[in-house]
Formats: structure tokens, C-alpha cells, sequence
């Protein structure tokens, strides 16, 4: 059984661009299982709309939620491989551990094991984050500038270097903190996902996602955004430099990580989250029904601008949310 929440943003739907409410639906889906099919369902969906752009793109997510997603979504038996155009897709990582390509730790290793690896993509379409620089600061750099090449956007806001090379302010480490047209989903509704192009107008600043996934770590983090880190910092229009991806330093861990920045987030066309497990509860419940803290839950700060945020939940991890 599936129940569907839609709601404003409240307190906890205020996003970091713009600042105000946001429209969000929660889907509470029975179990990991059901979980994983209700995601690959809205995956396809979400790409379907988007199959005769010129550009489309996601932005794929860690984890063993999503390794489960992405297997399901190459199986030749299931039916969502044939509904997603591979050779046309480009792939992207909401963010990367500082680890080489074939760490077992590695984002890019999980998604290329779970699901590249089976399907016939071209190479030049996997835009991986390059987390074997040991200068995590400039792994950053280097994915913002090719985010800047393939999305085709602006070269001259603030001092203009932050394309040009490794001078640009762009990934300067962020220290401190902790750190189709419609598709039928499990249910039989029918969904239908919004937004302009990827290299349509809206996007010539930031890059616009036709889809990014994301989850949710048990202390409220999403991507390598963790509590504390200035990179969660609601400061309105930024004065200088854009900054697109960014080194960020994760103190529990003791390791770098290297993220998209929650304005990246905030300008896809759609975000999904997936949380799983009676373990994400908590964090769950704050990130979504409690007070504006996105210093301590920084899930909080995603909200698109202009597009669509659907969190879909299992029963366990939606065990401590209100009813309604």
C-alpha cells in the first residue's frame, strides 16, 4: 500500500536560492522493495519527458538504496531498461567520496558496477567527479569547469577565472562542519515532471538536471552536504564567484569529500530523494517536519526553484512523520 503527502514547505521547505516555501510530496511506500521499484518507476518517467532533448542529464546519488535502483533499472528482465535511452543520457554524481575510480568506496565505482557497466553508454557521456586528485580542492574545480563546458553556461560572472583553470575561487575547500510527459508509477497514477531544457535559458548561470538523486544520512545530511559545513549558509544571491561543486571537509569522517552546492541542487528540473530504513527515522522526521536548521539537517536546504522535490519513503524510515 502507498500513501502520497503533499505539502508546503513549511519551516522545513525553504530552500537555499530564493529562500521561500517550496511544494514537496512524500510518498510512504511499504517497504524497501516497493521503494525501489516506486523510484525506478519515476526515474523512467522523469527521463521519458526528456528523451528528445538535446541534452538530457541526471545526477546519480551513493548508497545502497540507490545501488539497488540502479540494478533494477539495467535488469534486462524488468521493464524500466527499455523505457530510458542510454546512449542519449549523460550522467553525472551529486557528489564523490576522495577516493580513485576504483576504491571500493567509490560513488562512480558503485553506480558504473551497478548499472553502466550494463548498458550501452557512451563513454563521453559519464562526467565522473575525479575524487584521485590528491588536491580534493581541485577535483572541485575540475568537475565546475566541466559543468561549465557540457552545460554550455556563462563564462563571465564575478572575477570570470572560475571556468578558466585552477585559480577560480569555484572550489576552494569548504572547511570546517561535518564535514513522461508523464509515467504510471507503482500505484497506476500517472505523474507528469516539469522543466525547461538543460540548455535552455533558465540554465545558463547553473546547470539545470533533468533529475538528480539524492539520499539522506542519519544525522540529516544529503550529497557530501553534512552539518555545519558553509556550504549550508542561506546568504542570498552570492556576490562573487559562482561556485558550482566544492571541496568540503567532513571532521566525523575525517576525510574530504567533493559535492554539488545546494544552488546546483536547487535549479534541477526534478530532485527524488530515497530513504530506507527505521535508522533515517529521526533525521527524517526533523528534515521534514521540524524546525529550519539547515546547519544541522542540511537536507533542509533543497528545495528546486523550479521544479519538482518528491521524497519517497519506506514505512520504517516514515515512522516518526505526523500523519496528514
Amino acid at each position: 500500500m502507498e500513501e502520497q503527502r503533499v505539502s508546503g514547505g513549511g519551516e522545513g521547505g525553504r530552500g537555499v536560492v530564493g529562500g521561500g516555501p517550496r511544494r514537496r510530496e512524500v510518498r510512504v511506500v511499504e517497504d524497501a522493495v516497493e521503494l525501489t521499484r516506486a523510484a525506478a518507476v519515476e526515474v523512467a518517467a522523469a527521463l521519458a519527458l526528456h528523451r528528445d532533448a538535446p541534452f538530457p542529464s541526471i545526477a546519480l546519488a551513493g548508497g545502497s538504496t540507490p545501488r539497488a535502483l540502479y540494478r533494477l533499472l539495467a535488469d534486462p528482465a524488468a521493464p524500466f531498461r527499455a523505457r530510458i535511452d542510454w546512449q542519449a543520457l549523460h550522467f553525472f554524481w551529486g557528489d564523490e567520496r576522495h577516493v580513485p575510480p576504483d576504491h571500493p568506496d567509490s560513488n562512480f565505482r558503485m553506480a558504473r558496477e551497478a548499472m553502466l557497466d550494463h548498458v550501452q553508454v557512451p563513454a563521453a557521456h559519464v562526467h565522473r567527479i575525479a575524487g584521485e586528485e590528491p588536491d580534493a580542492a581541485r577535483a572541485a574545480r575540475l568537475y565546475q569547469r566541466e559543468l561549465i563546458e557540457v552545460f554550455g553556461l556563462r563564462r563571465d560572472r564575478g572575477n570570470g577565472k572560475d571556468a578558466a583553470g585552477d585559480d577560480g575561487a569555484a572550489g576552494e575547500a569548504a572547511g570546517g562542519g561535518e564535514g513522461a510527459a508523464g509515467g504510471e508509477d507503482a500505484a497506476g497514477s500517472v505523474t507528469a515532471w516539469g522543466g525547461a531544457d538543460a540548455r535552455g535559458d533558465a540554465a545558463r548561470e547553473w546547470p539545470r538536471f533533468h533529475l538528480v538523486l539524492l539520499g539522506l544520512g542519519e544525522e540529516g545530511h544529503t550529497a557530501s552536504l553534512f552539518p555545519g559545513s558553509p556550504l549550508l549558509a542561506d546568504d542570498g544571491p552570492r556576490r562573487g564567484p559562482r561556485r558550482l561543486a566544492a571541496a568540503a571537509w567532513v571532521e566525523k569522517l575525517h576525510t574530504w569529500r567533493i559535492t554539488l552546492t545546494p544552488q546546483v541542487l536547487d535549479h534541477a528540473a526534478a530532485v527524488i530523494f530515497l530513504v530506507s530504513g527505521a535508522a533515517k527515522a529521526p533525521a527524517l522526521a526533523a528534515v521534514l517536519e521540524g524546525e529550519w536548521r539547515p546547519e544541522l539537517y542540511p537536507a533542509q536546504v533543497v528545495a528546486p526553484v523550479d521544479g519538482r522535490l518528491l521524497w519517497l519513503v519506506d514505512r520504517a524510515a516514515a515512522a516518526q512523520l505526523r500523519s496528514g
